[in-house]
């Protein structure tokens, strides 16, 4: 282990500075041969993710604080590869390797592959926007009712939590927040069609695999209408990709998306859940301490709720 790991009482992984569970996790799950372990993204009490190199190959190892996690996004995994969504050739999830109970982790494939935000950054922002439209398409198919539910009213509540965050870190925004969400709550679209959603639909977690998407990171998924996710990639897009250098090619990749499923979606309740998760990046934004940027955020908010961003495909 060639990277110092944290060490964090609430993950059974890495509960010990000796990390005896993970080695031995990683042991049972085949992975005993790892060269070296880094770690890519830790969100302490809750989750870490670690990439790990072996002899032959890479993997993607996920430490969760507790086992139900674990089994319920590896039933995801399950789920859509019944539904023919993880044959590795896109679309497709990553490849299912193990998962282990005790220590609350599960293994999956890491793609040799870019993500949709190093297509934008390139300069293929069409090509971003036509995976990610590709995934979307494609997950209609399971038909399970899997996932906590993100209707209406269940956004709402975040979206109640994302204006407080907001008002506390910038008051000065505290009003305009108020406004949209009071508009959001003025205006709740009908709940539509739920099915299995990723909920956390980024373009970062968007892979090129040549011959289509790979979709990453499932322990955010949830039960919803297909805006739940349509409404999270655009959004997202603009938190991610937010330096001025990329500004155009996002909002090409945006509208690209957009072009490409509206067959899919409902572009009322698509504003709706778009503005929604638009208030969720500006409290993260706000929190950080980014207010330049959470004031972008809102004002995305504002036009998308009234029509008036990328107005021309109606979205």
């Amino acid at each position: 282990m060639q990277e110092p790991l944290p060490v964090d009482a609430a993950l059974p992984a890495l509960a010990s500075a000796r990390y005896e569970a993970l080695a031995a996790a990683l042991a049972r799950v085949g992975l005993q041969g790892a060269r070296a372990i880094s770690v890519l993204r830790y969100n302490p009490g809750k989750r870490c993710t670690l990439a790990v190199v072996s002899d032959t190959d890479r993997y993607i190892v996920k430490l969760f604080a507790d086992a139900a996690t674990v089994l319920a996004v590896s039933t995801v995994h399950k789920v859509l590869a019944g539904a023919g969504l993880a044959s590795g050739r896109g679309p497709t999830v990553p490849r299912l390797v193990g998962l282990d109970t005790d220590a609350a982790l599960i293994v999956t494939e890491m793609y040799a592959a870019v993500p949709a935000t190093e297509l934008v950054e390139r300069g293929d922002a069409d090509r971003a926007g036509r995976l990610a439209a590709q995934w979307l398409r494609a997950a209609i198919k399971p038909g399970v009712a899997l996932g906590d539910p993100y209707d209406p009213p269940h956004v709402l509540e975040d979206v109640q939590r994302y204006v407080r965050t907001i008002g506390s870190a910038a008051g000065e925004l505290r009003a305009r927040a108020g406004a949209v969400r009071d508009q959001l709550a003025a205006n709740m679209p009908p709940p539509g069609y739920t099915d299995l959603r990723h909920g956390g639909f980024y373009l970062s977690h968007v892979f090129d695999l040549v011959d289509g998407p790979g979709v990453i990171d499932w322990d955010t998924f949830r039960q919803g209408p297909v805006e739940v996710d349509a409404g999270m990639l655009c959004a997202a897009a603009r938190w991610e990709m937010y330096q001025p250098e990329y500004e155009r090619a996002t909002q090409r990749a945006i509208a690209v998306f957009l072009d490409e499923v509206d067959d899919l979606v409902d572009p009322a309740r698509l504003r709706w859940y778009r503005t929604a998760a638009l208030l969720k990046f500006a409290s993260h934004r706000a929190r950080r301490g980014a207010g330049d940027l959470a004031v972008s955020l809102i004002s995305d908010a504002e036009k998308v709720f009234y029509g008036t961003l990328n107005s021309p495909a109606s979205h």
